[in-house]
């Protein structure tokens, strides 16, 4: 990242790559020829998105779920579909050593759409009467905190601290089972998860809905027990989203806790298929791939 900053020069012509969600910063480039590289994770984008989108050579997002959000919500762009992915040398399949009791692993901050208090319900019920069981609930920038998330049970861990490193294996590698129940435009943790050779219990809708239909038996999928409006801050109402039924998920840790080698096979199965289909360095050249085809008139962007 330094070496790209160090040789960069001012932007003069050219298109340009918008990769985020739509901040007033995308208006500098309105007038130019650009892309716009975003995703969502609800049944509808916000208000003004449509029109900002409409006016870019071609959106590129990482779900058919977001694909289908956009042309139902009023986008006529191009819409290509390239998913996100894992570095396969940092997130390899680990083999975990045999333990006492089952540790589970929350990945996520803690906001409404991450479904964490559900997570800590499901797996409450399914370990009531497990005191080995374990939970490790990994957020960032202080959203515990802020949100007012308060556990009172000592075998619950929240790690709420936002960790300067290059990936969180070590957080992988401490568990037996991913909670991947949030609401996801693409849901990078759940995949993270499976790279490494963990069982994931994941809802199935929104972008993760993607992974698990791709996936298949590799995935312990969990439908939505219900629907809830998606009214986020500085976006407004936008659609709904699933919510993961409890219950569900208490049954796949349970399942987890009762068939360990034939979770860990899973994870094992898993962490092939990642490695196959959803590998990272991949995308670069699938996005320059669709900027090219997408360019009026069409042109290459790499150097010969």
């Amino acid at each position: 990242m330094l070496d790209l900053l160090k040789e960069s020069t001012p932007y003069r012509e050219g298109p340009v790559l918008f990769s985020a969600a739509l901040e007033p910063e995308l208006e500098l480039y309105a007038n130019t020829e650009h892309f716009v590289h975003t995703m969502w994770e609800a049944s509808e984008l916000p208000a003004v998105w449509a029109a900002k989108l409409n006016r870019t050579r071609a959106v590129i997002v990482p779900t058919r779920f977001v694909a289908d959000v956009c042309r139902s919500s009023g986008v006529t762009a191009p819409i290509e579909v390239i998913p996100e992915g894992v570095d396969p040398e940092l997130y390899p399949w680990i083999e975990r050593p045999a333990r006492e009791g089952v540790t589970t692993l929350v990945v996520g901050t803690v906001l409404p759409r991450k479904h964490v208090a559900q997570a800590i319900e499901a797996w409450q019920l399914a370990f009531d009467d497990a005191p080995d069981a374990r939970l490790i609930i990994k957020s960032r920038f202080q959203t515990a905190q802020s949100h007012g998330l308060t556990v009172d049970d000592p075998r619950i861990t929240v790690i709420d601290d936002q960790e300067m490193v290059r990936g969180i294996l070590h957080w992988y590698e401490q568990a037996d089972v991913l909670l991947a129940l949030g609401s996801e435009g693409f849901g990078l943790p759940l995949v993270e998860g499976m790279a490494t050779g963990l069982p994931v219990v994941a809802l199935s809708s929104e972008g993760q809905g993607d992974v698990c239909q791709d996936a298949g038996d590799l995935v312990l999928p969990v439908p939505p027990g219900s629907w809830e409006v998606a009214d986020e801050p500085g976006y407004g109402r936008c659609g709904v989203r699933g919510v993961p039924d409890v219950r569900e998920v208490a049954k796949r840790l349970t399942w987890v806790a009762r068939h360990r080698e034939e979770a860990a096979q899973l994870g094992v199965a898993a962490s092939e298929w990642v490695h196959r289909n959803r590998n990272l360095w991949r995308k670069g050249p699938a996005l320059l791939d669709a900027m090219e085809t997408h360019m009026r008139p069409p042109r290459a962007l790499r150097a010969r």
